[in-house]
């Protein structure tokens, strides 16, 4: 490593490189840069500060970038393997993938280095292996490995070189997920593009340690969840599969694979160490004790039913490798980068996986419900919009999937299903002229080019409840109230067909009124008893974002795992609908 207050410095008795310039690259009359090195000279221990170095050799102020007729010198990478980029940029037919932004950037810097602290070398290493252990670009981790190897050089000039083209290399996927931000969702390998290089800015001179880590995911313990990562990278392989925790392990019963699980246990932080030494010595493992609260734990979080039995459910988290714990957090981390963060004003989250709403103002929880999010057949969208229509008793204007999917086979089987659903039928949701469901010939009714819409009247079954929460987009998503309150007691809620149900949505409802500061609003609960329909346009608008985040670590360090219902956390034989994971904004 060599000294940050010197300029590639080589010991006493060594020459002395001060740049990486080809030839030509000084005025007339300044002949002190020779073929591809600066003259070396002899330096004494008391001559190695900079401004002695600086007043020795005559270093020239380039105030002229365009002056320099001297290019960047890429043979100190010659001798050196680096077949990553055959990976990260095939189309470049170089052994870097960048060299005309790094020349750039050597030339703005007076060709001095640019990675010379050693605080910026491991910041850049650190988010590059953020995104390598995601593993959707391809040939990142062989350039991670080419970079620690090149470290150890004494000469540190190729280490240099390959860090700026690594740093672009970097800019171009942070390029690529801010204009795509679904490919976060469909887990297929990113190349960079051709024309990245394009879009990046250059490199914000001078370097500095703050500037660089501003580029991190935000709002999450980043470097906390990296020693996750690394920690699940390093452990020697799972001691568990499916066949040790086969049936049904409850409270009191012998586990077979004690031992092992105790170990996962340990591993993930669930088992404090001085258990873990005192069960290591014994000869039987029981689901008793701290083993039993160990699995209430583990279930907590990863959001299971909390009861200290090892199921299936359980027994597949469990079992889940080291290395996809690391990659799935690491994914997660990156998925953060395109959740639309508000700082100054109050704005919901609904994660999906995770089953939750929750209010922030600034980085604090202040309102929480479970919510019901849509299966697997019809999941939610991803999205963002805010609030600026609440309907106190609303009607329900069936959707077009639901009707063709629900509504029309059920009226072909049984004609009183309207009666008893408070249900109408509508000509169009322009024309509302209603049609009597006997001028139906409903034999011949294909539920697929049905013309007519179905509308639920306000009451107490009506589909969404109380009240409902309208957004801007293009899905027919919303909040909703909800007349089935069972559902919510169960710890895996994706039943809905989209839209999203509201555990509290009474107490959404006054936190979107109070948040309004306006006294011409009537109260939640008179608009509620007088069981007509009330609607109600916001003013403070209240900003929603649905994201899907499978990982994360929470408020007191733990790791916080979640099924990943949707499928989005690994590839698919399938592609998933764009339409699903589009990200849209529809907030402006």
């Amino acid at each position: 490593m060599f000294d940050h207050k010197r300029v590639f410095p080589q010991r006493y008795g060594q020459c002395l490189a001060l740049s990486l310039l080809l030839s030509g690259g000084a005025s007339a009359g300044e002949n002190f840069i020779t073929d591809k090195y600066v003259v070396a000279v002899e330096i004494s221990p008391a001559e190695e500060s900079v401004a002695e170095i600086n007043a020795a050799i005559k270093i020239p102020l380039v105030k002229n970038i365009a002056a320099v007729r001297s290019s960047l010198s890429w043979s100190y990478l010659d001798d050196v393997a680096v077949n990553s980029s055959r990976q990260l940029c095939p189309s470049t037919g170089s052994k870097v993938c960048f060299s005309q932004l790094s020349e750039q950037a050597y030339a703005a810097n007076n060709f001095y280095p640019l990675w010379h602290e050693e605080a910026l070398r491991k910041e850049l290493e650190l988010q590059l292996k953020s995104v390598a252990d995601t593993e959707m670009v391809p040939g990142l981790t062989e350039r991670l490995s080419e970079l620690r190897t090149l470290a150890l050089f004494i000469d540190q000039r190729a280490y240099d070189l390959l860090a700026t083209d690594s740093y672009y290399v970097y800019q171009s996927y942070l390029t690529q997920i801010k204009q795509d931000r679904s490919a976060l969702f469909r887990t297929e390998p990113l190349t960079l593009s051709n024309q990245s290089d394009v879009m990046l800015s250059q490199l914000s001179l001078p370097l500095t340690l703050t500037k660089l880590q501003s580029l991190r995911p935000r709002n999450t313990k980043f470097e906390f969840a990296m020693n996750i990562v690394e920690k699940m990278q390093q452990l020697p392989s799972h001691p568990l599969s499916s066949f040790h925790l086969q049936g049904v392990i409850h409270q009191g019963e012998i586990i077979t694979a004690g031992q092992a699980l105790i170990r996962v246990f340990y591993d993930q932080g669930d088992l404090v160490p001085l258990d873990f030494e005192l069960l290591s010595q014994s000869g039987v493992i029981n689901n008793s004790g701290v083993v039993f609260d160990s699995i209430k734990g583990f279930q907590r979080r990863h959001g299971l039913v909390v009861d200290g039995i090892i199921g299936p459910e359980t027994a597949m988290r469990l079992t889940m490798p080291y290395d996809e714990i690391a990659r799935r957090i690491a994914l997660n981390l990156q998925r953060s980068r395109v959740t639309n963060h508000i700082e100054n004003t109050p704005h919901i989250w609904v994660n999906i996986p995770d089953y939750m709403l929750r209010i922030f103002d600034g980085s604090e929880v202040v309102f929480e419900s479970k919510v019901i999010v849509g299966r697997s057949t019809r999941p939610t969208n991803l999205f963002s919009s805010s609030i600026n229509t609440m309907v106190v008793n609303p009607s329900w204007n069936v959707p077009l999937t639901i009707k063709r999917k629900d509504i029309v086979p059920n009226v072909k089987r049984s004609r009183d299903y309207l009666v008893k659903h408070n249900m109408q039928i509508l000509k169009s949701w322009r024309d509302r002229t209603k049609i009597p469901v006997d001028q139906i010939d409903w034999q011949s009714v294909n539920p697929k080019t049905f013309p007519y819409e179905f509308q639920q009247g306000p009451g107490p079954n009506n589909a969404l409840g109380k009240v409902k929460f309208l957004m801007p987009n293009d899905y027919s998503i919303f909040l909703h109230d909800t007349p089935t309150r069972g559902l919510f007691r169960k710890t895996k809620r994706n039943f809905s067909s989209g839209c999203v149900r509201v555990e509290k949505a009474d107490d959404l409802a006054n936190f979107i009124i109070d948040f309004q500061r306006r006294s011409n609003i009537a109260p939640y609960s008179a608009m509620v008893s007088s069981n007509s329909s009330d609607t109600v346009y916001l003013s403070q608008r209240l900003g929603v974002d649905f994201i899907y985040l499978t990982a994360w670590i929470d408020e007191n360090n733990a790791l916080q795992m979640r099924e990943d219902i949707y499928g989005y956390d690994s590839p698919r034989a399938e592609p998933v609908e764009s339409k699903y994971i589009s990200m849209k904004n529809f907030r402006h």
